[in-house]
């Protein structure tokens, strides 16, 4: 794959943890690499779902705030840096967080040129 070769890229990946730094940082660094004007970056996860929050499973929006925060901060600032690094400063990174029981928007792929997809920290 040619650096700069699409104009907007999708990379979906599913989590199970909510560490930082994440695994998945080097597939960041080479989607943004890849991509010169937009990337949309889809964090899918079990711990993101709505109604597991209750039984133990989830992600209570309240109690795990701080590792949401900081696996977002870290997500964006992977994605930036790279971006200001190869000069793209107007490049637009976008991150959406998902629970399995979620959809994902019907037009989120409209634009787009290329989608990686990452599971369990493989690039595929």
């Amino acid at each position: 794959m040619s650096t700069n070769s699409f104009d907007a890229a999708l990379l979906v990946a599913k989590l199970d943890d909510l560490s930082t730094p994440h695994p998945i940082a080097s597939v960041i660094s080479a989607a943004t690499t890849s991509t010169r004007h937009r990337l949309i970056i889809l964090l899918l996860s079990p711990l993101f779902n709505r109604d597991t929050a209750t039984d133990g499973q989830g992600v209570s929006r309240t109690e795990r705030l701080d590792d949401v925060q900081k696996l977002l901060s870290f997500v964006y600032v992977q994605a930036t840096l790279v971006a200001q690094d190869m000069g793209k400063m107007r490049m637009g990174v976008d991150v959406l967080l998902r629970g399995f029981d979620e959809d994902v928007p019907e037009n989120l792929a409209i634009g787009i040129d290329v989608c990686f997809r990452v599971e369990s920290g493989e690039h595929v």
